[in-house]
């Protein structure tokens, strides 16, 4: 069967070969091919470039698929779009910065607390002494408190104090009550910057998130410094701000370092008067004794008596060597010498046996003088306790009472604040600079999310 499909070649059918098939051709006066028309989809027509390949004098013609085409920019559309979201808004930021932003002076001071280490007479140098007076009982080395020398935590826990305490509702309530701070920040000088001031009228939760905007306190750990940064619509504010601060950091840490210096000297105190007491009570039970039984001290009693025993067993024994030898010499032993050493031998005996009762058990069961002496002494013992428990309370006392007149905790604003003479906020030409480059920033997001979900739908 015939071949009844377009095709450019056509077949011979009687002799079994192709030759090509005769079209027209295709004339133009610049140059030996045209371009064709295409039809596209939903009847498009789109002109491409006609490909010609010359087969024996013939030309030859291939439809290609159709290109994409890209939408034409609006350029009007893309200027209208900058001119609303970059222009526009740069200008507004810079009307507001150039003609009702207030100006704001800033009053700095700089601060460190530093802790010294007073030795009292009888006290040993503290180990962190770092003066020679420290070291030699003088009046105290300092040592300040950060990583710039040795010492201890206390004073740098101090400084994260103070920084925290600058920052807190507890100072700004301080400073209302002292120079109402919050009237500052609502003056007339301020009254065309609706930014920038603060009503007095909002609550206090409102006003120190705006502190925390005007007053910033940054403490630096390894140099052990603090610097504390205040802003204000006048440089008059601006200085008595940071003067009340100054003073209201010097009462928070004294009363600090006070609190546990005056407890001690409470505990000192009441340890001097319990132990006044106790020493009352043993010598008032040591003089009812004294009184009850008629002796001042009776260990003194019973040593003397001791020594008479032994004085008198002394004489004893040479009046009975005595009568012996008188009697060895006469035969008489009725003698006139030694009658009289007989009476004075028997006086001698009953000398010593009284004395010797004094000093051992009685028979009668009477108080002896071993008794005595042995309650006098527990008596005695009790009372030199008690008085040597109130000799030290009361040094510890004294010496509570030196460490507590003593401050040993001190703010030190090595750089006080001064009254500013120019503004230094608002930067308006860095701020609008910054806003013209945020907003052509979003500018530029912004367009290329249109584009890319426009080349999507």
């Amino acid at each position: 069967m015939p071949d009844t499909h377009d095709s450019p070649f056509s077949r011979d059918t009687q002799q079994g070969t192709q030759r090509p098939r005769e079209m027209p051709p295709f004339t133009s006066d610049d140059s030996d091919f045209a371009d064709p028309i295409v039809r596209g989809p939903a009847g498009i027509q789109t002109v491409l470039p006609a490909t010609k390949e010359k087969t024996d004098g013939r030309a030859l013609n291939v439809d290609l698929p159709p290109l994409p085409q890209r939408k034409p920019r609006s350029r009007r559309k893309l200027a209208w779009s900058f001119l609303l979201c970059v222009i526009l808004p740069t200008g507004l930021v810079a009307l507001y910065y150039y003609l009702f932003a207030a100006d704001q002076y800033v009053a700095e001071f700089k601060f460190a607390v530093m802790e010294s280490s007073p030795v009292l007479p009888g006290s040993p140098p503290p180990i962190n002494a770092t003066s020679p007076s420290a070291a030699m009982g003088g009046a105290g080395g300092f040592a300040l408190m950060g990583g710039a020398m040795l010492g201890g935590s206390t004073a740098t826990m101090q400084n994260y104090v103070v920084t925290d305490y600058l920052l807190s509702r507890q100072v700004v309530e301080e400073l209302q009550r002292r120079i109402d701070v919050r009237s500052l920040y609502d003056s007339d000088v301020v009254k065309n910057d609706l930014w920038a001031r603060f009503a007095r009228s909002l609550p206090m939760e409102r006003f120190l998130v705006y502190w925390n905007r005007m007053v910033t306190a940054n403490y630096d750990p390894m140099t052990g410094l603090a610097v504390v940064t205040v802003r204000a619509f006048s440089p008059q504010d601006a200085l008595l701000i940071a003067n009340t601060m100054v003073m209201l950091s010097e009462d928070l840490v004294n009363g600090v370092a006070k609190r546990p210096q005056m407890d001690s000297v409470r505990f000192a105190e009441g340890e001097v008067r319990r132990a006044e007491e106790r020493l009352r009570a043993a010598r008032q039970e040591l003089t009812d004794y004294r009184l009850k039984e008629g002796l001042i001290d009776p260990s003194g009693a019973l040593s003397t008596n001791v020594a008479l025993v032994q004085t008198l067993r002394g004489q004893l024994i040479q009046q009975q060597a005595d009568l012996a030898t008188l009697l060895s010499q006469q035969q008489n032993p009725n003698t006139p010498a030694a009658q009289s050493l007989r009476s004075r031998i028997a006086a001698t005996k009953d000398q010593l046996d009284k004395m010797v009762k004094e000093v051992s058990k009685d028979r009668e069961g009477n108080k002896v003088l071993t008794d005595l002496v042995g309650r006098y002494e527990r008596l005695d013992l009790e009372r030199q306790y008690a008085q040597a428990g109130y000799v030290a309370a009361q040094q510890a006392f004294d010496q509570a009472r030196a460490n507590a007149a003593a401050q040993h905790l001190y703010l030190t604003p090595y750089v006080r604040p001064v009254l500013a003479e120019s503004s230094t906020y608002p930067r308006r030409g860095q701020s609008t600079l910054i806003a013209a480059l945020a907003f052509f920033g979003i500018w530029i997001v912004g367009l290329m999310v249109v584009r890319a979900v426009g080349e999507h739908v």
